[in-house]
């Protein structure tokens, strides 16, 4: 089974009891890094236990997320037979495809009891859509946002809803990543080193304040709290280090003030390469010890197979790491007021002027949105750019560029597009729109895009992303001219804002975010 939070459980329960109830179609509203496919595939253990003779169908937008959905789905249940295709399907239970395959297929979904819509926002009200879907069969749709008017869903019931808001509220991580990092490798590895009773993700016990660290176990009748951030990158900035050691410090504050008569003991682990004179000031400074790729190689060096499972999960060559015993832990029991007093509230107070500012251009709302995403992409990656030109005219006057940045290339992202998309500026344009945004919009961002001017990537930040058209139109341009066009949302900037707070690479979500996109790229 898989280990839920508190809310996915109430998912998972709402969506039994749409299949237990006499309602034909429904909605549910998860934004990516909330969970979705855990919740998915947890409520179809649930139903098919229950019921056996009964078929289930998950459509999705693009093969990659059905193939990890199926990766889920047999990692937890090797039992249930799963069909990977319309044609395939036969006496499976369990179909996971995409909306491309039934509709190339033409076929309908009459043999299945409960199909789930996976990104149903992809679903209109259009002719030939309307073949897919039978009386008898229940239809579940699960969306990330509020879905435009013409959505087949846009008249159901809506279950549930947890959105990246409320897992900010919540206090948990949103990084896919990390939380991969930790459930794959890093729990394997406290296991292996002797830890016990290890909670993943809990709140801080006696506090007020809803702050959850990465890991709390116990070794050698201490209470061990850690903290994971899991780069991209083999180098980071001294600034990511001080974000990641505010904010232990600010768990061991909170931690010290509530529990004065134990021993704790308080680590950062980073899967990266730190200077080993930082490490020391840290150690020595704050009693804070750092666990960087050396010390995990160190670790679990002794055991093949875990030490296969962390260079499976580092995106860079492992050819030359070496392994590197960690500090001990002072154990002393000195409370100390640590924490600046100037902490960063600028990610939540952006968080909160996105929410404020309206869709349109009613009380000038769309120069609002303007300012609040350069003030945001500013705050983000401000060190990555050297040169910042707002409303950026080009020499002939043709063109006018929201936002014009020139890379320095420190972080991984930055340096993937200086390397591979000849780019030295980066293009940023908003658009305040209430609805997804067009394929037209897409050429004219284009028509910023130039080579020999080494600008040749640009990021279109909107409220809710592009429709259909639109990402076809940037696949071509990327297939047809080289040119690099990525949506970001605002659920986007706060995935990002929120990283920046909780010490992580923000960078790193927009490089993820690009990889998935080049791969879903054809010739």
């Amino acid at each position: 089974m898989i280990e839920l939070r508190d809310y996915q459980k109430t998912a998972v329960e709402k969506i039994c009891d749409f299949f237990n109830s006499d309602k034909h179609k429904a909605k549910l509203y998860l934004s990516t890094g909330v969970g979705k496919t855990a919740i998915i595939v947890s409520a179809l253990q649930v139903i098919i236990s229950n019921k056996s003779n009964i078929s289930i169908a998950i459509l999705t937008s693009r093969h990659e997320i059905s193939n990890q959905t199926k990766s889920l789905m047999m990692e937890v249940n090797v039992d249930i037979s799963i069909a990977s295709s319309i044609k395939e399907f036969s006496e499976q239970k369990v179909l996971i495809t995409t909306y491309q395959d039934v509709i190339k297929s033409q076929s309908n979904l009459s043999a299945f009891d409960l199909v789930i819509c996976d990104e149903a926002h992809f679903i209109k009200i259009e002719e030939h859509m309307q073949s897919l879907f039978i009386e008898h069969t229940k239809f579940l749709g699960v969306l990330q946002q509020i879905e435009s008017s013409d959505n087949w869903f846009n008249d159901s019931e809506c279950l549930f809803s947890y959105m990246i808001q409320d897992a900010v509220r919540d206090g948990y991580s949103i990084y896919v990543r990390e939380r991969e990092f930790i459930q794959r490798f890093f729990i394997k590895l406290l296991n292996y080193q002797g830890y016990i009773n290890i909670l993943n993700d809990v709140k801080i016990s006696g506090s007020n304040k809803n702050l959850r660290p990465d890991i709390i176990a116990e070794k050698n009748k201490e209470t061990v709290v850690i903290e994971v951030k899991a780069y991209r990158g083999i180098h980071n900035s001294k600034v990511i280090i001080n974000n990641a050691l505010r904010q232990i410090l600010d768990y061991k504050k909170e931690i010290l003030l509530y529990n004065k008569n134990k021993k704790f003991t308080f680590i950062i682990v980073l899967p990266c390469e730190i200077d080993e004179k930082v490490k020391s000031e840290i150690y020595e400074q704050f009693d804070v010890i750092i666990w960087d790729i050396g010390n995990l190689i160190y670790l679990c060096e002794e055991n093949k197979e875990l030490l296969q499972l962390l260079f499976g999960n580092i995106t860079y060559s492992s050819m030359n790491l070496k392994a590197k015993k960690p500090l001990g832990s002072k154990n002393d029991e000195k409370i100390i007021n640590i924490l600046s007093e100037s902490e960063d509230h600028s990610s939540d107070h952006y968080i909160e002027e996105l929410k404020k500012c309206k869709p349109g251009k009613s009380n000038k709302a769309d120069k609002k949105y303007e300012s609040i995403c350069t003030n945001i992409i500013k705050y983000l990656f401000g060190t990555e750019f050297y040169r910042t030109e707002e409303q950026y005219n080009t020499g002939d006057e043709m063109f006018r560029m929201d936002l014009l940045c020139s890379l320095k290339g420190t972080t991984e992202f930055w340096r993937f597009l200086i390397s591979f998309y000849k780019t030295k500026f980066v293009v940023f344009e908003y658009k305040n729109y209430s609805d997804f945004i067009p394929q037209n919009l897409i050429y004219i961002t284009e028509k910023y895009l130039f080579p020999v001017a080494l600008r040749n990537v640009a990021f279109i930040i909107s409220r809710r992303g592009f429709d259909s058209n639109a990402e076809a139109a940037a696949l071509g341009c990327l297939r047809e001219n080289g040119k690099l066009i990525i949506s970001i949302t605002d659920e986007d900037l706060v995935k990002m804002l929120v990283m920046k707070k909780n010490g992580e690479e923000p960078s790193d979500y927009l490089l993820d975010k690009v990889e998935q996109f080049l791969m879903s790229v054809s010739k």
